[in-house]
């Protein structure tokens, strides 16, 4: 049974290209675009002034093969730029549970002799 080929799934945004590397500067020669993922690998997609794409995680930069990932741009999912945390009504209250203990009482040293 031959292995099933695996294909590369773009998330946009740059919520999803910070989960993998740090924001660059503005004078960088990488602009960040979201992520990428096949299999176990992911990492943040970056695209040089050049127009080769690379897989980034930190520092680290593999480059990745652009006719692939511009097929994966055709089926890539865009996550809203503002995301923000749940509000107070939406955030249920945690349950507390107070638990009695039994206490030992230890017998008089009197009651013993």
């Amino acid at each position: 049974m031959p292995a099933k080929k695996l294909t590369w799934h773009i998330r946009l945004g740059k919520f999803e290209a910070e989960r993998h590397t740090y924001v660059r500067a503005v004078g960088d020669q990488l602009r960040l675009l979201g992520s990428i993922r096949r299999g176990a690998q992911i990492g943040a997609l970056a695209i040089t002034a050049d127009g080769q794409y690379l897989a980034v995680v930190g520092d680290y930069e593999t480059p990745l093969n652009s006719s692939q990932v511009n097929r994966a741009m055709a089926s890539a999912v865009h996550e809203p730029v503002n995301r923000q945390a749940p509000s107070c009504s939406q955030i249920s209250a945690p349950t507390v549970v107070i638990k009695r203990r039994r206490t030992f009482i230890a017998p008089q040293a009197a009651a013993l002799s």
